[in-house]
């Protein structure tokens, strides 16, 4: 009865450990479809606002379309993915320059 016994503590402690691997890997995967989500919401409201523009000021519209009917697609695509890398790295370093600037007038005001 001791061998069973111990086989079951085995199987139960490999259990636990698969079900602390899975539970990793789900926090993985939601960490990453949020930031999807993020990215998707952020695209919807550059979307929305584009198409505000459009109604606005038909003329940007049509010269938009213009552009992607004369230029290839693919280097619109090529572009658009560049400019949103550029804004992306741009924000990032916004962010760093607004800590540093924090961490700077907070270090002034305790002297």
């Amino acid at each position: 009865m001791g061998k069973r016994q111990e086989r079951l503590a085995l199987r139960r402690q490999a259990l636990l450990l698969k079900i602390q691997a899975e539970r990793g890997l789900m926090t993985m995967h939601c960490q990453e479809l949020k930031e999807s989500m993020g990215m998707a919401g952020v695209a919807t409201g550059l979307l929305g606002k584009a198409g505000q523009i459009v109604r606005q000021r038909p003329l940007l519209g049509g010269l938009a379309v213009a552009a992607i009917l004369i230029f290839k697609p693919r280097r619109i695509f090529s572009f658009a993915r560049s400019a949103i890398l550029g804004w992306e790295t741009w924000r990032g370093v916004a962010n760093i320059l607004q800590r540093v600037r924090a961490d700077v007038s907070t270090s002034g005001k305790s002297s």
